[in-house]
C-alpha cells in the first residue's frame, strides 16, 4: 500500500534516533555514525531492525549528514547514499523473515540540514540537495524526509524537484523549534504553519516537528498553534534534553515520560509520530503499546489568516520601512544624512561618551552608532549604553551588534531588549574573531553570521514587531580582489532586509572608483553611507597604515602629517583631508559615515562645520 493510501486510514510510527543509540549501543566515538554504512553497515542494520522490532513502521536511512559538508566527496558521499539505502532494504527484509510481519514498512531516503553556510550560492546548495535526490530516486525511493529545517527556503523548491521527477512521491519536510517556538531562523510555529498553508509549499505531503524540545514542550506548542491545512502532520520529539558530561551528550531515562507525552501529542491528530535524540527502541516499542488504545483521527485544520494569504512570493510579509529618527527618510530623499561613530569605553566612566553624543547632537548630526567591541577586546555593551544615551541626550543611536560574543538565545533576547529601549537601528556585523593567543581561553560563538542574523531580524519584524519594526545595515569591506564578489555578498544582505551599508575608510581615487561601482550595481535596492576616519596625528597614520588590514591609506596623506607636529596642527591636516574626502564622495555617497579617533567629537563638529559652510550638507 502506497503511504499516501495507508496514511488515509492509519497513524505511522517512525523509528528513533539512529545517531545517539548507536553512540550508545556500540559506545563508539565516531561522531558522524553515517560513515557506519560504509565502514560497519551490519551495526546499522541491527539498529534499523530493532526499531521494526519495535513497531516502527518507517525507517529514515542512516544519512542525515551524508552531505557536502561531511562528505565533501562527491563519489563516495553518493556511495553512502546508495550503502544506506540498501542496509534499510535488507534490514526490512530480514525482519520479515525473522518476524513473518506482512505489515506495510516504509523507508525514507533522510537528509538533514545543509546549505547553512551562507557564503554558499542558493544555486550551489540546490545543486547538492537535487544530486542526492537523483541517487535516491535512482534506488526507487519514493519517500523523502527533510529533517532539521530552520526555514523553508530550500524544501518547497525540492518538493517540486522531486515530484516532477516522480509524480508519486511522498515529500515530508520537519522544522526544529526550540522551546520559546522559534527555529534558527527565528520563524515561530505559527509562521510555519501558515507558510505549509500557501501555494509555494503545494508539493509538500506532510510537515511536522523534530528534534529541539521534548515531548511536553512539543505538546505545549502544538496546542497553542493551528493547523491551516490538509497536509499530514508529524511529531518526533526528543526523549528530554541532555546532558553534556565528560565531552559526552547524555540523554536520561524517561521513557514513561516520552511515552505519556507521545501519546497525548498523537491525540491532537497527528499523523505521524516517532522519536528523535535519545529515543531508542524501548522508546519506540512502549509508544507503540501505549498508541493501540489511541484512535487515529486527524486534525482539523483551521482557517488561513488573511495576512498570511497575503505573503510576498518568498514567504515573507513587506514591512514598512518607518524610522521614527529620520535618518532612513534622508536616505530616501537623497540628502545625505550623516552618521558619527564613538567607541564604548572598556571601563566605566561614560562621561567622554556622553558629552561627545552632546557636540555632535547640537552639531545637527543625524545619528551616533557605537561600536560592538572591535578587534574582540572587550568594551561596554553597545545597546545598553546607547539607551542610556538616548534618555539623556536627544540623538538617535544605532548600536554594533557582533554575531562572535552570543549565542542565538543571547542575540535574540538582546534584540528584545534593544526594542523596548526604543533602539530601532542597527548595524549588523559577524565580528572580529578572537586573537589567537587567546584561543583556547576565549570563545568566539558565531552561532550566526551576519547575513543568517539579518534573516533572524527579518522573521523577528515579522513575528513580533511588524508596525514597529527594527532597521539595519551592514558593514562594506569593499576592498578585495573581487569586486564583483562583493557585490553578490551585499545582494544576500539586501534580500535579508538589509537597507544601507556603512564602508570601511576611504583615503582614494581608486576607493571611490571602486564604491561608484559598486553603488552602480546595487542600484536604489540599498544606501551606501561611504566612510571617513580622520587621522589625528602622524603616529595615528601610521599605525592605521601599517597595523589596520583592509585599509590603505596614500602616500600623499601619510606625507602631509610628520612626527613633530602638534596636537592643532594635526586636527586641522585632518579636517581638510576629512572635507576634500566629502567633496569626491559628492556624487557617490548616500550618506557620510565619520569614525570617531579616540572619541574626539569636537574633531568630526569642525568638519561638519565645515560641510555647512561648503553647502554639502543642510
Amino acid at each position: 500500500m502506497k503511504i499516501h493510501e495507508y496514511l488515509r486510514a492509519h497513524r505511522l510510527v517512525t523509528d528513533g534516533a539512529m545517531g545517539t543509540y548507536y553512540e550508545k549501543k556500540y559506545q563508539d566515538q565516531n561522531p558522524f555514525p553515517e560513515q557506519e554504512n560504509l565502514i560497519h553497515p551490519e551495526r546499522i542494520r541491527t539498529i534499523h531492525e530493532e526499531y521494526l522490532f519495535a513497531g516502527a513502521r518507517l525507517l529514515r536511512t542512516n544519512t542525515f549528514a551524508t552531505n557536502p559538508l561531511f562528505f565533501p566527496n562527491e563519489k563516495e558521499r553518493f556511495e553512502n547514499l546508495r550503502s544506506a539505502y540498501a542496509i534499510a532494504e535488507s534490514a526490512v527484509r530480514e525482519f520479515r523473515e525473522k518476524s513473518g510481519c506482512t505489515d506495510d514498512i516504509y523507508i525514507g531516503a533522510d537528509f538533514g540540514p545543509i546549505g547553512e553556510i551562507d557564503e554558499q550560492e542558493t544555486s550551489e546548495v540546490m545543486h547538492d540537495y537535487e544530486a542526492m535526490c537523483d541517487v535516491f530516486l535512482e534506488l526507487g525511493a519514493e519517500i523523502f524526509v527533510f529533517e532539521s529545517q530552520r526555514d523553508d527556503k530550500y524544501v518547497t523548491k525540492l518538493a517540486d524537484y522531486v515530484k516532477l521527477k516522480c509524480p508519486q512521491a511522498f515529500v515530508l519536510v520537519q522544522f526544529t523549534f526550540d522551546k520559546s517556538g522559534y527555529t534558527r531562523a527565528g520563524l515561530s510555529v505559527r509562521r510555519i504553519n501558515e507558510r505549509m498553508a500557501t501555494p509555494a509549499a503545494a508539493s509538500i505531503d506532510a510537515y511536522g516537528y523534530n528534534c529541539g524540545v521534548e515531548a511536553g514542550h512539543l505538546y505545549q506548542l502544538m496546542i497553542e498553534h493551528p493547523v491551516y491545512c490538509e497536509k499530514y502532520v508529524s511529531a518526533l520529539p526528543n526523549a528530554g534534553y541532555p546532558l553534556h558530561l565528560r565531552g559526552k551528550t547524555i540523554y536520561t531515562e524517561n521513557k514513561p515520560y516520552f511515552v505519556e507525552k507521545s501519546t497525548d501529542i498523537a491525540r491532537l491528530g497527528i499523523d505521524i509520530i516517532g522519536g528523535c535524540c535519545g529515543t531508542t527502541p524501548e522508546y519506540v516499542k512502549g509508544l507503540c503499546e501505549a498508541l493501540a488504545d489511541v484512535p487515529y483521527r486527524r486534525r482539523e485544520p483551521q482557517m488561513l489568516p488573511q495576512s498570511a494569504k497575503t505573503d510576498t512570493q518568498n514567504g515573507a510579509r513587506e514591512v514598512v520601512a518607518q524610522s521614527k529618527e529620520g535618518f532612513l527618510e534622508k536616505l530616501k530623499n537623497g540628502k545625505q544624512p550623516v552618521i558619527v561613530e564613538m567607541d564604548p569605553p572598556f571601563h566605566g566612566d561614560i562621561t567622554k561618551v556622553l558629552e561627545g553624543a552632546k557636540l555632535l547632537s547640537e552639531a545637527g548630526v543625524d545619528m551616533l552608532t557605537l561600536s560592538d567591541s572591535p578587534m574582540a577586546r572587550a568594551r561596554m555593551d553597545a545597546g545598553a549604553l546607547a539607551a542610556k544615551v538616548m534618555r539623556e541626550i536627544p540623538l538617535p543611536v544605532m548600536p554594533h551588534v557582533a554575531c562572535r560574543d552570543r549565542n542565538i538565545i543571547g542575540l535574540r533576547g538582546m534584540l528584545m531588549g534593544d526594542h523596548m529601549n526604543d533602539i530601532r537601528q542597527l548595524l549588523i556585523v559577524t565580528g572580529d574573531p578572537v586573537a589567537r593567543d587567546a584561543r583556547g581561553t576565549i570563545s568566539g560563538v558565531f552561532d550566526m553570521n551576519s547575513i543568517r542574523f539579518m534573516e533572524y531580524v527579518q522573521h523577528m519584524n515579522e513575528e513580533l514587531y511588524a508596525d514597529d519594526p527594527l532597521h539595519y545595515g551592514g558593514a562594506l569591506n569593499y576592498h578585495g580582489a573581487n569586486p564583483d564578489a562583493i557585490i553578490r555578498r551585499m545582494e544576500k544582505k539586501i534580500e535579508k532586509g538589509c537597507e544601507y551599508f556603512l564602508t570601511q575608510p576611504i583615503y582614494s581615487d581608486e576607493d571611490v572608483a571602486r564604491i561608484a561601482y559598486i553603488k552602480q550595481a546595487i542600484g536604489n535596492r540599498a544606501h551606501i553611507c561611504c566612510g571617513i576616519m580622520p587621522l589625528v596625528s602622524y603616529k595615528n597614520a601610521m599605525f592605521i597604515h601599517h597595523e589596520m588590514a583592509g585599509i590603505h591609506i596614500t602616500q600623499e596623506i601619510l606625507e602631509k602629517y610628520s612626527p613633530d607636529m602638534t596636537r592643532e596642527e594635526a586636527q586641522a591636516v585632518a579636517v581638510t583631508i576629512s572635507l576634500e574626502l566629502v567633496e569626491k564622495l559628492r556624487t557617490v555617497a548616500d550618506g557620510y559615515y565619520f569614525m570617531t579617533p579616540f572619541n574626539r567629537a569636537d574633531l568630526i563638529c569642525e568638519i561638519i562645520a565645515g560641510m555647512k559652510k561648503d553647502s554639502q550638507i543642510d
